[in-house]
Order: C-alpha cells, then structure tokens, then sequence
C-alpha cells in the first residue's frame, strides 16, 4: 500500500494550500455583490468582524495542532473533545463539504472557461472543459502534492496581482480620498450585520486545510498552526481592502454592485483599462481549479 510523503511541505506550501482553498479570487470576482446585496456600504466591516470570529475559533484549533498531528485533520481533533461520535459527524460534514467544493470550483472554472474562450471566438462544449479540469486537477494533485500546493498559490498571487493593480486603479481615479459612505453606521442593523457576517464567515472557509497534512508536513506543531493563523490575516485584510474598492468603485454605475456578475470585469471597464479584463477571467477561472482540496 502507498504511503503518504512525509516532510515534504513546508509553512510556503502549507500556507498555500490554506490561501488556495479559502480562493480570495473567488470572492473578490463573485462574493463581494452578495455581500454588498446583504449588508450595502459597511460590507467592509461583516469581513473585518467575520475575519476576528473565525480567528478566534482559528486560535482555539491551534491548541490542537501544536499538541498532536496526523493525517486525521479536524476529525481528529473533533474525535478528541467530541468522542467518537462528535468526531465521525465532523469527518463526514467535512468529506460533503470538500465534495461540494470540488463539484462547485470545477462548474465555475467551466464557466469562466467558456467566458474566457468567447472573448477569443472559440466554442468548446461545457462537458470537455469539465472533463480537462478534472482530469488534471486529479493528475497534479496524485503525482506530486507539493506541486500542486506550489501551482495553486501561484496562480493565486497572479491572479490578486492584476486585482490588486485595478484596485489602485480604482482608488487613483478617486485620487484616495476616503470614502465617507462606507464609514456611515446608521442605516445597517445589528441583523443585517450579522447575516453579513454569515457571508464572511463562508468566503473564509478552508483556513484549516493544512491540518489535514499532518503527515506530509515539515515539522507539523509548528508550521501547521502558524499556516492557519497568517492564511486567514492574508485573506481577511484582502476581503477587508477589495470591499471597499468595488464599493467605492461601483459607486453611481447604472446597476448597484449586488446586480453585477462580473464586478472585476465591469470595474476594469469603468475606469478605461478593459485589456484586464480577459486576465481577470484567466485569473478568475483558475481561482475555481479544485486541485487544492485535501487529499
């Protein structure tokens, strides 16, 4: 029987693999409108306040993983505090929910595919786009795990690259002044916010992914806990900052950002850079490459 590769991930791979499954190119492309549908101008804050809860129930799991690790992840650490049957209803919500990912990132990539190849006139049925990112997706991830980690944060700081570069687009155009609108807490409820939160909560999901390589880890008590913490302060402050710019952005458009399905696309249009916009939907597609879920 094949075993795992031990000590073959350091804190770089791991933290990639945490940053790629929580995807901040998927919520910064589709997301943000639902938040902003939810919770209007403060949208910002439901992910500043969503980031300090999930860090809190982040630091709560590091006591776990700086005491014990293995190939288990959350399971075993459920089965820990839960017994038995505590931990089998954690393993099994979470096989449905990296399942459901999987399902979910591969119909988004054939999506953005499809988008992607448009642009350039050329038609290629859903179901092979399907069959392509499956197919290698399964291949990367079995030959070499570190590869794949490695692949997966590449082509997310590609893509937050050019996200980042129109976001500053953006914010010059306004010459960075701050946008006072977003500052106004009157109008949102504590309900509203809440729901918000809710929301927050979802785009974050997958901070904990590392634990589920306590085997291939190098030095596991260490650079597992440590990936969790920084991989949520990365990809919280990214949320907090992209928030706002597409708010302030999509300011006086014709549609409200809630009623947008590309706001990246739609903001690079705006503000006279549209060459971007075939790069943020290459960006975009490979944010829904499902080769990062745990194996």
């Amino acid at each position: 029987m094949n075993k795992l590769r031990s000590n073959c991930l350091n804190f770089k791979e791991l933290l990639a693999q945490n940053i790629a499954l929580i995807s901040p190119t998927m919520t910064a492309a589709l997301i943000v409108p639902l938040m902003y549908g939810t919770t209007g101008s403060i949208s910002w804050m439901s992910y500043a306040l969503g980031g300090v809860l999930v860090l809190f129930v982040a630091l709560s799991l590091n006591q776990f993983a700086k005491r014990t690790t293995n190939s288990g992840s959350m399971y075993s650490y459920a089965m820990s505090g839960l017994g038995f049957g505590g931990g089998s209803l954690c393993g099994w919500c979470l096989l449905w929910a990296y399942l459901f990912i999987g399902l979910a990132g591969t119909t988004g990539f054939t999506i953005f595919a499809t988008t992607l190849l448009q642009m350039v006139h050329v038609n290629v049925p859903p179901l092979i786009l399907f069959a392509i990112c499956l197919g290698s997706c399964f291949y990367i991830a079995y030959k070499d795990i570190k590869v794949s980690t490695l692949i997966t944060l590449g082509l997310e700081v590609f893509s937050c690259a050019f996200i980042m570069l129109l976001a500053f687009i953006v914010l010059g155009h306004h010459h960075f002044a701050i946008d006072s609108s977003q500052f106004n807490f009157k109008g949102p409820s504590l309900l509203t916010l809440g729901m918000g939160t809710v929301v927050a909560i979802f785009s974050l999901v997958g901070f904990e992914s590392s634990t589920a390589f306590g085997e291939e880890a190098v030095n596991p008590l260490k650079t597992i806990p440590r990936s969790i913490i920084w991989s949520l302060i990365i990809t919280a402050s990214f949320f907090i900052f992209i928030t706002y710019v597409e708010v302030q952005g999509t300011a006086g458009y014709k549609d409200t950002l809630d009623k947008i399905d590309a706001p990246l696309n739609v903001l690079a249009q705006i503000y006279g850079v549209p060459y971007l916009q075939p790069i943020l939907s290459l960006g975009a597609m490979s944010a829904f490459l499902p080769w990062h879920l745990p194996a």
